[in-house]
């Protein structure tokens, strides 16, 4: 009587309007979702985008390396197999694409976007992904020979994540999850559209980046090309976080210069200034009790990042991130004391300089209060708890924030990250796959109007 009382819902909503289908009925009836083949295709398509090396890099090219584009291009080809119109893989590498709208009236155009690439410092290439089906507890070898495990006093998490299907690399190199979970969940987001049309849904744009971790990829997306002011990013990790705010960023450059190739056994009473000495006392002085390593939670922080020196002329750069505007002038006054310092205590050092430029803007403020709610709707309606959180780096979402699209970030099931130990829970990635379907479904209920 079950599966009559399905079929009969099946037919008769071939028959109904697709505006009118999804307000009235469920996407999981219409389509009889099973888990078992969609848990494999997110693990084949996680499996086989790791295998390419997409590491990013600082650069002033962008996609920073050639394993980005490669796979930008394969996934180009697999959503024009499924079905995506408008398919493009522009020049740097990012690749935009259209599920069409079937339905009859209007609704809002939404945006999903994840990135292509995996965090730097970590070995990347030749990755061998392993699947530990059915996990059973206890520890996760990735690598007897090298005696490479995981385990729930590591990796705390694990316990939540017993029967579950676990993709982890060999243990020599990152997995790549962080990227290729959010990824290998939209493509197959595309291929469920396609294999069921009778899913109501409006017009979703596909935006893959290149460069996330240096914010360069998403910072050459044409925005105002996407026509929505509604998006999301799969780039968040555990079941049911929504990243709904970010760091605020800025970034400072001093400038020290002095004279070091005076004489230096008559220094004493030449114009000798020590600009290596300059700069090391303004990093010293900076507050340690302001470093990434010293705060948590919603506490900002101040790190130098780099030094440079050539001659008589050194150059430090940094970051400051703070959650509010009120700390972020705070702890701008206190790099600015603490080069004020330098200077008066160097008479004799010249063309100081100390600038400031806003990076990365904090999106609590300007999320649109609909998405959030839908998103928590979505979460709630497929019995998944929400997770409100405060991403303390920077995210795509923040970047699209500051071109004017603020986007939430949405769960994709990798964990233990960024390092060699980082694992993907398949079975989290599944529960992502159907937030995202019911996020669509509630979002082709709205009228274009609304707030």
């Amino acid at each position: 009587m079950k599966h009559f009382f399905k079929l009969t819902v099946f037919v008769l909503g071939l028959c109904v309007p697709c505006s009118a289908l999804a307000q009235e009925t469920d996407w999981k009836v219409l389509s009889h979702y099973e888990k078992a083949p969609v848990k494999k295709q997110l693990a084949d398509r996680l499996t086989a985008y790791a295998q390419t090396d997409t590491q990013s890099q600082a650069s002033d090219k962008v996609p920073s390396t050639p394993g980005q584009l490669k796979l930008a291009k394969q996934v180009a080809k697999e959503l024009k197999k499924n079905g995506a119109a408008n398919v493009k893989v522009d020049k740097y590498g990012i690749v935009t694409a259209e599920i069409p709208s079937n339905l009859t009236a209007p609704a809002p155009v939404l945006a999903l976007v994840a990135h292509l690439d995996t965090a730097p410092g970590f070995p990347a290439q030749n990755v061998r992904p392993q699947l530990h089906a059915n996990y059973k507890g206890g520890s996760l070898v990735l690598n007897a020979a090298k005696n490479i495990a995981i385990d729930t006093y590591n990796a705390p998490q694990l316990l939540r994540a017993k029967g579950h299907d676990i993709i982890t690399s060999s243990g020599d190199t990152i997995l790549g999850a962080n990227g290729k979970a959010g990824l290998a969940i939209l493509v197959t987001l595309a291929q469920y559209f396609y294999d069921h049309p009778q899913l109501p849904h409006g017009t979703i744009k596909l935006v893959f980046t290149p460069d996330s971790f240096f914010g360069s990829g998403v910072r050459r997306l044409d925005v105002p090309a996407l026509g929505t002011a509604y998006a999301y990013t799969l780039d968040a990790g555990e079941l049911g976080q929504l990243v709904t705010e970010t760091f605020s960023a800025k970034k400072f450059t001093a400038v020290f210069e002095g004279n070091r190739t005076a004489d230096l056994g008559h220094a004493i009473n030449m114009p000798f200034a020590d600009n290596i000495l300059m700069a090391s006392d303004f990093h010293t002085l900076l507050p340690r009790h302001k470093r990434p390593e010293t705060t948590a939670n919603k506490n900002g922080f101040i790190y130098v990042d780099n030094i440079t020196t050539q001659e008589n002329r050194t150059e430090i750069t940094g970051v400051i991130r703070a959650f509010s505007d009120e700390e972020m002038e705070v702890l701008t006054q206190e790099v600015t004391r603490a080069f004020d310092t330098v200077k008066r205590m160097n008479p004799k050092g010249k063309n100081f300089s100390l600038t400031f430029a806003n990076q990365d803007k904090n999106m609590k403020g300007i999320i649109a209060p609909l998405a959030l709610r839908l998103a928590e709707q979505a979460l709630r309606e497929e019995e998944v708890a929400a997770q409100p959180t405060a991403a303390r780096s920077a995210t795509d979402g923040a970047r699209l924030a500051e071109k004017g699209l603020p986007a939430i970030g949405l769960f994709t099931g990798y964990y233990h990250t960024p390092g060699v130990q980082e694992y993907a829970d398949v079975d989290v990635m599944e529960a992502s796959l159907r937030t995202v379907l019911r996020l669509t479904a509630l979002w082709a209920a709205q009228p274009v109007n609304e707030k």
